[in-house]
């Protein structure tokens, strides 16, 4: 796998934590885990509430019969078979040798982590006011972030909960506003769209699935209906990445939903391209 996309990281190791469960098929190694989220967090918004997940390594051959027989070994032993579970694998988005294997066994890619290697961007024309977010912003911003989330619920990881709008707001208060790498696009003086960065020293439980440092995670991307198509998603993307590459951050990450028909197109025009591709199946 390293020799098809080197910027994915621990290629060759498969690192064990506490509660991981060890599964060996011929030519295969995986640990599986479960992770159980609070639904009265904010993370509970961005996933199904109980997630069964496998990291895999496979060789030999036949990687596909190989990758098939663990997740045999794995699927016959886990029990994700009500509301509110899935199981997710992720898997290096330009490997796709093995990846019939997911396919035949119900597995759909639904989101992918995509990577962008900062440079300074080239100085475009704009007629839009782009600024820093402020404390006055606040209302403007939990609006959009909570328009983002009802937008992505339609694909099927993405969950809006009771507690969102609450969490929302908590973590534009607490998290967005006071680090500052957050910016407004405006027309006629209102709010159309906005972007929200984590900075490096904010990115690292995110930082270790690429192989580059220092990494930032732009976290927020959203233009109103009726701004799309004039150039707001460019030039807020462009502010942003003006501030990473003065800042020393080498690559930006992010997720998308693939079946998004917006982010596909318009992250690869930004310089974005798939690092790891999430592989999900719902019970039914």
């Amino acid at each position: 796998m390293n020799a098809m996309d080197p910027l994915v990281a621990g290629q060759d190791d498969l690192p064990a934590k506490d509660q991981d469960e060890l599964l060996e098929a011929p030519h295969a190694v995986g640990l599986a885990s479960v992770d159980r989220i609070d639904p009265d967090s904010l993370q509970a918004t961005w996933s199904p509430l109980t997630v069964h997940r496998l990291r895999a390594r496979v060789a030999g051959p036949d990687p596909e019969a190989a990758f098939g027989s663990l997740l045999d070994r794995w699927l016959a032993r886990t029990r994700a078979d009500t509301p509110g579970q899935a199981l997710s694998v992720s898997w290096p988005s330009r490997d796709t040798v093995p990846v019939r294997a997911l396919a035949v066994r119900g597995f759909a890619p639904i989101n992918v982590v995509a990577v962008h290697r900062v440079r300074p961007p080239a100085p475009a024309a704009s007629s839009l006011a782009v600024r820093p977010a402020t404390a006055d912003d606040l209302e403007a911003l939990v609006r959009m972030y909570e328009r983002l989330v009802a937008f992505d619920a339609q694909f099927g990881w993405v969950t809006e909960r009771a507690s969102t709008g609450e969490r929302i707001r908590e973590s534009v208060v607490a998290e967005v506003l006071p680090h500052q790498w957050c910016w407004l696009a405006e027309v006629d003086g209102e709010p159309v769209g906005c972007v929200v960065v984590e900075p490096p020293a904010r990115s690292g439980w995110i930082a270790d699935v690429v192989n580059d440092s220092p990494v930032g995670y732009l976290g927020v991307m959203y233009v109103e209906p009726s701004a799309r198509g004039r150039g707001v998603g460019p030039a807020l993307a462009n502010v942003a990445h003006g501030r990473a590459a003065a800042e020393g951050v080498s690559s930006l990450l992010l997720h998308h939903a693939l079946p998004n028909p917006f982010s596909t197109p318009f992250w690869a025009r930004r310089g974005y391209r798939p690092l790891l591709t999430q592989w999900v199946r719902h019970p039914v």
